[in-house]
């Protein structure tokens, strides 16, 4: 008789249980079927950045492909301003439905450290997709500078405090964010010199009216094979295949520096996970196909894939990364 009443008593929680399985069930059914016929319509990439440049080639080239795949059209909108947040912002209020993707660079992790407030969380508001790749950035100095590895002029800088001059290209810029953290993480003091561009930085660069500065690698090749500029080191984890001759800055005095402007994909948080591991899988795919690594490599992207866990624990860690480094530097301008 105990046990009888135990029974009847579990009765309840058992069809609660049971009722819960069977509309995960559903909602599990409903997602993967959704993935199966996804795309039905056009998918929207945005970019943040005016047509030509890095990020859009990068956009226009994954999304030509996806269309093929697809069979559907895959429209890239640009939505420059803002550093990037107007076109993310649009991202994050969008459908989460797969039709509205965000061609996203490092000023994504970096804007929460220049910025008061955003209209939108970096990490709680976007579903990581795929890092697609990723660009090498080069620690650069004039000739007559008497250093010619990175510890040389570490102690260089030690030594002359204050008088160093850095070309700034921007705030904001993997270039600015690689001259910030280099100065806080080798306990320098460098006196930022802000350009408006890469052009007029490296310019000023070569004609000795600054002293040291970032630029993206591939660009600043020709300047370094002429011998107008020297490159001690390259900012990002590992050695670039454009220049593996050019060690690392980590590897060269600064043990676990590393900047890197990166581009992925991301979508509305909210998104399926059957949808995002689909779309996931199809740019890997892409991407490793020969024809479409020599490609992105010819617009000066390294392949750097990341699955949609890997990228999204990046994102958090380097947002992190970078408000330590405002912090530090005082870096929020609005």
């Amino acid at each position: 008789m105990p046990n009888l009443v135990r029974e009847t008593s579990d009765r309840p929680r058992l069809r609660r249980a049971f009722a819960a399985a069977l509309t995960l069930t559903v909602a599990c059914a409903a997602a993967f079927a959704f993935a199966a016929d996804y795309p039905v319509k056009p998918v929207r990439v945005v970019v943040p950045f005016a047509p030509g440049g890095s990020s859009d080639s990068a956009a226009r080239m994954i999304g030509s492909k996806l269309g093929e795949v697809w069979g559907q059209q895959v429209l890239i909108d640009n939505r420059p301003g803002g550093s990037t947040t107007i076109g993310a912002g649009f991202v994050s209020r969008a459908a989460a439905d797969g039709y509205t993707l965000l061609l996203a660079n490092a000023n994504h992790v970096v804007n929460p450290a220049l910025m008061k407030s955003l209209p939108y969380d970096p990490a709680r508001d976007f579903a990581p997709i795929v890092r697609l790749a990723e660009q090498s950035v080069a620690l650069l100095v004039h000739p007559s500078v008497p250093a010619r590895t990175v510890k040389e002029f570490i102690s260089l800088a030690k030594s002359r405090p204050g008088q160093l001059n850095f070309a700034s290209p921007g705030v904001g810029t993997a270039s600015h964010m690689t001259g910030l953290l280099f100065q806080s993480m080798s306990r320098i003091d460098m006196v930022f010199v802000p350009y408006k561009g890469a052009g007029p930085s490296l310019v000023d660069l070569m004609a000795g009216q600054v002293t040291v500065g970032a630029s993206g690698l591939t660009s600043s090749l020709p300047y370094i094979d002429s011998g107008k500029l020297r490159a001690l080191g390259v900012a990002t984890a590992k050695r670039s295949v454009f220049r593996p001759d050019i060690p690392t800055i980590a590897e060269s005095g600064v043990p676990g520096f590393q900047v890197t402007n990166w581009f992925g994909v991301l979508a509305p948080a909210g998104t399926p996970e059957p949808l995002i591991e689909g779309i996931h899988q199809q740019v890997v795919k892409i991407a490793a196909q020969e024809p479409n690594r020599q490609l992105m490599l010819k617009m000066g992207l390294e392949p750097a894939l990341m699955g949609p866990a890997e990228f999204g624990a990046f994102i958090r860690s380097e947002i992190q990364k970078w408000i330590k480094v405002g912090r530090e530097m005082g870096l929020q301008t609005q």
